[in-house]
């Protein structure tokens, strides 16, 4: 229903030409200059106070202010530089507070602009605050400057304002001119009116014909601009980027456009694409150069940046490209498309969806909300102009598989990884481009629907980041490999490490860093994989083995990911099946065999081959060891920081190679910096005494409580039973959650595998408070620990800080461990999980040692590499 209760403007006559204004009414006034606003907002405000409304002036602006504070006017200070969600965030807040029939002045819009850099923010910002205004039925000011931003932003201003009010002034003369008057009209209302500078009531339509003339020349000289003025701000600021580069190009070096990036204002430039940490804009400005960034642009859709890991991958190119050109030769080129910022919070108003990232928002519906929020997300649509851009880049790709990955403002920067966090979809692009277009789109909504899931939101919420502006961007690539047959893949993936915190032997240098690789899509070597182990190597001393040495077939890769058309997925198939599908050269160089087992199974009547990859020949070329160190190195040198590297690799039959860099961010490597030397106590005291094999820096900390899950017994239990231990691990890992203690866990085999057979299959929140994560072998059941370094789950690990090792039976990392050591002290299982027939099944199975009184520490030399766990 209308609402007829009516507001004074303070202008008798401005009431006049617009029928009053109305509570729910936003007031949008175009202008030339501030000065034109001021004259209608003062009056505004000075009515409303003295008539003891509750009137709120919003301040964001860096001109001088709009109202002077006085007696019964709040004024509300943001801070745009937060971003657009907290500023509109603490708006609605506010809003919410004040109650109904509050008056709102905001400063002008345009200067939005000049934070948010895009107009469609600037749109994006009056559309998700005009709502709150109706709701409320209060009145807001706006303004924004004339020919300084997008025909469509406009446009949307428009569409959204109850009030869009024209303002000019000529010769002397001052003009209002009404385009939008909603739910009132009187016959005169939408003529030119002119205003009475000297007696501002007086505001009275034109109906002389010699004067609505003058009138409309005026309004014809104002709007006369170039057709690029009705472009986004974002696109016109590139276009005359683009023009200082041509001109640099034709020699008339107006600006150093051509040189590595430098300046303030280019240095601007790089803050609107790469984002606005210091230290990722230091690396820019040595290494990208405004030829780059433009041609950063012309492979972006929407405004806005980029995100972390476009970021990353695309730094990482550039500095390989300028340090290291004999390298850079190596690299595969790449051709990749950035979906903006911006274009996230477009979708979500577009598709009504901010009135639920509110309410998610809050404490209450942090969680419950976000559920309903993924389901609206997957049921959104693009609109045209979107679409139009993702058709034209699809017709590009053709029929390239391509991968959707998510580039959170957030992701992949220094402390923050959000690794496996956020979804990332292949897109096989099978079909005609209409079914490739929805298949695509499909993929846009499922990585911005990640943004809601569980593990995300705990993650921001255990980091402090709850109350962050998190804006996702894309990162559109086309997947490196080559067909076989019916499927895609690339030779190898994996990810690239430049400090070695995993020290399975003391030959190893941990400062040549570490490789992680699989044959196929790297996704095998980013997640942990049951029933098989990538490759992992140190780049100094790339053949000696991390595990399995005395059984490659078994510690090996048996299954490889890839891209299969028939299927339009990506998919897990047995090396056994598809090597028959490689070609004579690439199946001699990929693939192994266990000759001993194959021999013994003949003999046996068996005729069946044990095929298996290590990776063992691509670690044996030296160009390509040597190549990975020193990329990891060089890009090291420009972060001053340990970096990983996620990468493809791809060999011709001649043996020629090309390395693509997929994404780049600094390395958590943990610790807590203290220098640990490890003391000499006698055998009764040690816990476990270790060599190596451990992972999360330097640490010394004194031990409250050990978690155990006995090898033997947990072999023992039912199978369809083993997933209760990981639930139990995790309520005292609750338990425990609002105490200050230090918990140390030991598992047998794998933590967070998803076969119970080979560990327990615990998620990361059901061992987020350990302070200490141990996994042990027990040969007897085939229990063995699997470094995952580099894997999701261990980049959870190191960046909460959770020191990890291995403990094995018979290894020379091992060099003492007492299984027993804790024997004699009570299991307060039950008091922690509580009386019930659970804890009362488990109670051999899963120890609890309060261990507090006892000294129980635990201390890791990192100028060693040994790590001590005793009284002490």
């Amino acid at each position: 229903m209308i609402n007829q209760k009516k507001a004074p403007s303070g202008l008798a006559g401005l009431d006049r030409a617009v029928d009053d204004l109305r509570y729910g009414d936003n007031v949008v006034w175009q202008i030339s200059d501030i000065g034109e606003y001021a004259f209608f907002a003062e009056p505004f405000a000075d009515i409303s106070i003295r008539n003891r409304k509750n009137t709120v002036y919003f301040r964001y602006g860096k001109d001088a202010p709009l109202l002077k504070p006085v007696y019964g006017l709040k004024i509300v200070e943001l801070d745009l530089a937060a971003g657009f969600e907290m500023a509109v965030m603490q708006i609605h807040d506010i809003i919410e507070r004040e109650g109904d029939e509050t008056h709102y002045i905001f400063d002008s819009m345009t200067a939005l602009q000049k934070e948010w850099v895009a107009d469609f923010m600037l749109s994006n910002f009056f559309a998700v605050v005009a709502p709150d205004i109706v709701k409320h039925k209060c009145v807001a000011y706006y303004a924004f400057t004339r020919n300084l931003h997008s025909t469509e932003a406009v446009a949307r201003i428009r569409e959204a304002a109850q009030l869009l009010l024209d303002v000019f002034h000529a010769d002397g003369n001052l003009y209002l001119y009404p385009l939008r008057v909603t739910d009132r009209y009187h016959f005169s209302m939408f003529l030119p009116h002119k205003v009475d500078k000297d007696d501002a009531d007086k505001i009275e339509p034109l109906t002389n014909g010699i004067a609505i003339s003058r009138f409309y020349s005026i309004v014809g000289a104002s709007g006369n601009v170039d057709s690029e003025q009705r472009l986004d701000s974002w696109d016109r600021f590139f276009i005359k980027m683009q023009r200082s580069l041509d001109r640099e190009v034709a020699g008339e070096a107006a600006v150093n456009a051509g040189n590595a990036v430098g300046g303030e204002g280019v240095r601007a430039l790089c803050r609107m694409v790469f984002g606005a940490d210091d230290h990722i804009l230091d690396i820019a400005t040595n290494n990208v150069t405004l030829k780059d960034i433009l041609e950063i642009k012309a492979r972006m859709i929407g405004v806005g940046g980029i995100g972390g890991k476009a970021t990353g991958m695309l730094l990482s190119r550039m500095i390989v490209d300028k340090r290291l050109p004999d390298i850079a030769k190596m690299l595969e080129p790449h051709d990749s498309f950035y979906i903006c910022s911006n274009l996230y919070y477009t979708f979500l108003i577009k598709n009504n969806c901010w009135g639920l990232k509110l309410k998610q928002r809050t404490k209450r519906g942090y969680f419950t909300v976000a559920e309903i929020l993924k389901e609206k997300i997957m049921e959104g649509s693009f609109s045209d102009n979107i679409r139009e851009q993702f058709r034209r880049m699809l017709e590009y790709y053709g029929q390239s598989p391509i991968i959707v990955r998510s580039s959170s403002l957030l992701e992949d920067g220094f402390g923050n990884a959000f690794a496996g966090k956020y979804e990332s979809v292949f897109c096989v692009n099978v079909g005609t481009l209409d079914e490739r277009l929805v298949a695509f789109e499909s993929a846009v909504k499922t990585v911005y629907a990640s943004t809601m899931d569980e593990s995300v939101l705990a993650y921001r919420l255990n980091r402090g980041l709850s109350e962050r502006e998190e804006q996702m961007a894309l990162l559109v690539q086309r997947v490196s490999g080559s067909l076989f047959r019916d499927f895609y893949m690339p030779a190898a993936a994996g990810v690239a490490y430049s400090y070695n915190s995993y020290r399975w032997s003391s030959e190893i240098d941990p400062t040549k860093g570490m490789i992680r690789i699989v044959m196929g899509l790297g996704t095998r070597a980013v997640d942990r994989t049951d029933g098989d182990y990538p490759r992992i190597a140190a780049l100094d001393k790339p053949e000696l083995r991390a595990s399995g040495a005395e059984d490659l077939s078994k510690f090996a890769q048996h299954k490889v990911d890839v891209l299969e058309f028939a299927t339009n997925s990506l998919t897990t198939l047995d090396i056994q099946t598809v090597q028959d599908k490689m070609s004579d050269w690439f199946r001699a160089f990929m693939i192994e065999h266990d000759y001993a087992r194959e021999r013994q199974l003949r003999e046996l009547g068996i005729n069946r081959k044990i095929a298996f990859t290590t990776c063992q020949n691509i670690l044996r070329r030296e160009d390509f060891v040597t190549g990975m160190r020193r990329i990891l190195e060089a890009v090291e040198n420009e972060y001053n920081y340990p970096v990983d590297v996620e990468f493809a690799v791809n060999f011709s039959k001649e043996g020629d190679f090309m390395i693509n860099l997929l994404q780049c961010r600094p390395l958590q490597v943990g610790g807590n910096g203290i220098r640990a030397e490890l003391p000499r106590i006698e055998k009764e005291k040690t816990y476990f005494l270790l060599d190596g094999g451990t992972m999360g820096g330097a640490h010394r900390k004194r031990i409250d409580v050990v978690v155990r899950v006995d090898p033997r017994l947990y072999y023992e239990y039912p199978y369809h039973k083993k997933p209760a231990v990981a639930r139990a691990i995790g309520a005292i890992n609750r338990y425990y959650g609002n105490e200050d203690k230090v918990l140390m866990l030991l598992v047998p085999g794998r933590l967070g595998t998803t076969s119970p057979e080979l560990g327990v299959p615990v998620k990361f929140a059901e061992i987020s408070n350990m302070s200490i994560a141990c996994e042990v072998a027990y040969e007897g059941a085939g229990y063995m620990p699997e470094l995952s370094f580099g894997s999701h789950f261990f980049q959870d690990l190191v960046e909460t800080d959770i020191f990890y090792a291995s403990i094995f039976e018979n290894k020379n990392t091992t060099l003492y461990y007492d299984p027993d050591f804790l024997s004699g002290r009570e299991n307060i299982l039950k008091e922690v999980y509580g009386d019930s027939e659970a804890e009362s099944d488990l109670s051999d199975i899963v120890r609890v040692c309060d261990v507090s009184d006892m000294g129980l520490t635990i201390a890791m030399d990192i100028a060693t590499g040994k790590t001590l766990c005793g009284i002490f």
